[in-house]
């Protein structure tokens, strides 16, 4: 039972660092990227 929770911990730790670099890089993409493109369309 303990090693599981462990287990389960871990899993929820990895899927909240991944859900939160992702956020992050989106975040970064749009700051930098957006003013870009739409310097481009005009």
């Amino acid at each position: 039972m303990k090693k599981e929770t462990i287990t389960m911990d871990v899993k929820l730790m990895f899927l909240w660092m991944r859900w939160i670099s992702e956020l992050h890089n989106r975040n970064h993409l749009e700051t930098t990227m957006i003013p870009h493109f739409q310097r481009r369309k005009k």
